[in-house]
C-alpha cells in the first residue's frame, strides 16, 4: 500500500522539482496525496463540489507558490496538509460559501474521494486502508491532544477558536495539536512498518 506519508528527503526531492518546473513531480505529489486530502477537505466542507474546487486550488496554490516550500521547517505531507486545511478554512469563512450552505449537503461514505476516482477498486480500497490507519493513530492520542486536532482540522476551528470555544489558553491548543500532530506522524510510520 503507497500511503501518502513520504520521507522527507522523498518529499524535498518532489518539491525542489516542482520549484524548478518539473509539473511530472508535481503529478506524483498530486498521486500521492489527493485521497487523503480529499476526504480531509470533503469532511471540513460537506460539499462535494465544493472539496473537489478546493484541492484544486490547493494543487494549484502548490504549483505558484512551491518556493514557498522549507524543508528545515517541516515535511511535505505537514505543508501540503496544512495547506489544504487552510484553504478549506478560507472556503468556510467566505460569504459566498456561507450563502451557499443554506442547501443541503448530505455527505455519504462513497463522496470521499475525488470524482475522476469514481470506479476505481485499488484506490477505494487504499484510501480505506489510510482512512483506518490514520483512525487507529488517532485512538492511541490523549484524549485531549485526539479532541482538538479533530476539531481543527474537521470542524475547520482556528486555533484562536478552538481555545474559545473549550475555554482553554491558546498557548495549550498550540502545545496539544504539535504534540499531537508529532505523535500522529510517529504512530503512522509504526503502522506502516508493521
Amino acid at each position: 500500500m503507497g500511503f501518502a506519508v513520504q520521507s522527507k528527503e522523498k518529499g524535498q526531492e518532489l518539491m525542489n522539482r516542482v520549484q524548478n518546473g518539473d509539473a511530472k513531480a508535481l503529478r506524483q505529489i498530486y498521486g500521492s496525496y489527493k485521497s487523503i486530502l480529499f476526504g480531509l477537505i470533503v469532511s471540513m466542507l460537506k460539499d462535494r463540489e465544493e472539496a473537489e474546487d478546493c484541492l484544486q486550488e490547493v494543487f494549484t496554490q502548490l504549483w505558484e507558490k512551491a518556493d514557498r516550500f522549507d524543508a528545515s521547517k517541516g515535511n511535505l505531507y505537514s505543508f501540503i496538509v496544512t495547506m489544504a486545511r487552510n484553504k478549506a478554512i478560507d472556503r468556510i469563512r467566505s460569504r459566498a460559501y456561507k450563502d451557499s450552505k443554506q442547501e443541503d449537503h448530505t455527505i455519504s461514505d462513497f463522496s470521499l474521494t475525488p470524482e475522476s476516482d469514481f470506479n476505481n477498486p485499488e484506490e477505494d480500497l487504499e484510501l480505506s486502508e489510510r482512512a483506518n490507519l490514520v483512525r487507529s493513530a488517532l485512538k492511541k492520542l490523549n484524549s485531549k491532544e485526539r479532541e482538538v486536532l479533530k476539531v481543527a482540522y474537521y470542524g475547520g476551528m482556528s486555533q484562536t477558536e478552538i481555545s474559545e470555544k473549550m475555554e482553554i489558553p491558546l498557548g495549550t491548543v498550540k502545545y496539544r495539536m504539535r504534540q499531537g500532530m508529532i505523535k500522529l506522524k510517529d504512530f503512522l510510520k509504526q503502522d506502516i512498518t508493521e
